[in-house]
Parts: C-alpha cells; sequence; structure tokens
C-alpha cells in the first residue's frame, strides 16, 4: 500500500512478505525488498526462521547484517578465505552481527528456534547503514541520497517525522514485524523519533 502524505512511503505487513526457499534448501525466507540489476542482485532485506544449527548459504559478493528479533538467541562462528575467524553472540532483541557473504558462518541456536532479519548488499558498490532503535528515541538520517531508507518494527511500534518544508510532524503506527519504505531518494525529514516500540533503521547507499 502507498500512501499520500507529505510524503511518500509504502508499508508492508508480515503476510505480505514474499514467502521463498533458502538459497541451501534447509528452510524458507520472508523476502521484504530486493534490487536487481544487469549485474545481479544489489541488495535485499528478508526475514527468517532459524529452527536448528547449520551452515549458512554462500552469498559470496554480498556483505551481511544480521539481526536477532525473537528467540534465546544464536552464535555465529565465520571463517573467511584467509582462514581468519570471527566470532558473534546474539543474545537480546535486535542484537547484530556483520560479515561477508562468502564467509563460511555457521549457526548455533542457544534455545530453540529464533527469528531473525538479513540485510544483504553487493559489496564493491553498496554499503548498508543499520540501527537499532529503542523508544524513546531521536535517530538520525544520512545527509545524502540513499538506495533505500527503510524502517522495520520488531514490536508495534509508533514513529514520527518532522517534515523539513512545513515542520509538520507525520505519526505512524507500525505492526509487529512490519517495514516501512520511505520511496524517496532523500526523505523530507533529517530523523526518525522513536516514540514507542522499537524496530531498525535501514539505509542503503552507494559505496
Amino acid at each position: 500500500m502507498t500512501l499520500n502524505t507529505p510524503f511518500h512511503y509504502q508499508l508492508i505487513e508480515q503476510k505480505n512478505y514474499l514467502r521463498m526457499p533458502w538459497k541451501n534448501g534447509l528452510g524458507e525466507t520472508l523476502e521484504i525488498q530486493r534490487d536487481e540489476d544487469e549485474q545481479g542482485l544489489r541488495f535485499r532485506i528478508s526475514q527468517a526462521s532459524v529452527q536448528d544449527d547449520g551452515v549458512f548459504s554462500d552469498f559470496s559478493g554480498l556483505n551481511r547484517t544480521l539481526v536477532l528479533l525473537t528467540g534465546n538467541g544464536m552464535q555465529l562462528s565465520c571463517l573467511n578465505a584467509s582462514q581468519e575467524s570471527q566470532q558473534h553472540n546474539l543474545t537480546e532483541p535486535l542484537d547484530m552481527a556483520r560479515f561477508a557473504g562468502g564467509d563460511h558462518t555457521y549457526a548455533s541456536l542457544t534455545q530453540g528456534t529464533i527469528e531473525d532479519l538479513n540485510i544483504m548488499v553487493r559489496d564493491r558498490d553498496s554499503i548498508a547503514e543499520v540501527q537499532a532503535c529503542f523508544s524513546p528515541a531521536a535517530i538520525k538520517l544520512l545527509d545524502e541520497k540513499t538506495l533505500l531508507t527503510g524502517f522495520y518494527a520488531n514490536v508495534d511500534s509508533i514513529i514520527g517525522m518532522q517534515i523539513e518544508d512545513n515542520s509538520d510532524t507525520e505519526t505512524l503506527s507500525l505492526p509487529a514485524q512490519s517495514f516501512i519504505h520511505f520511496c524517496d531518494d532523500k526523505p523530507p525529514f533529517d530523523a526518525i523519533q522513536v516514540i514507542s516500540g522499537s524496530g531498525v533503521l535501514i539505509e542503503i547507499t552507494n559505496r
């Protein structure tokens, strides 16, 4: 649903995410946003449920940010092509790990199923700035054009934006596990106010 207000946005609820199999065939992902060009995948945002320990799919050429949404946590063990290892311990909602998609990455669940949010961008020409946001807070946006600016609400949330042209404040209620995509290259506000709830601000730019 795209709405005309002082700014343009698209609110996508979880029921409208695109369900598709994992690359390794061991599970399913809910695709939220995707962008491709003549060179292939530029970026993708998706949500997944992880029910068992196991190796992540190989996404060489992409950088990944993984955000814990629900569950008792997990540990990621990443091994790169130079045999350098990195450990990530995700224990609380919105804890996150950043790693290369081509790393050999093994996930160990702490106790039971978890859900996570995955942000992947092409490493040679794209950057993902991902921030965990807990109310009450005002989170500054990047002062540049973006390929995508969006907010994922992990719980029921209310966010506010002060429109630069007229100083009006627009407030929006976001259902849990929904995503709002601000459709302008540079939205007409410089910060998002997280009035209640929590979520993840995602800004994808050219490298």
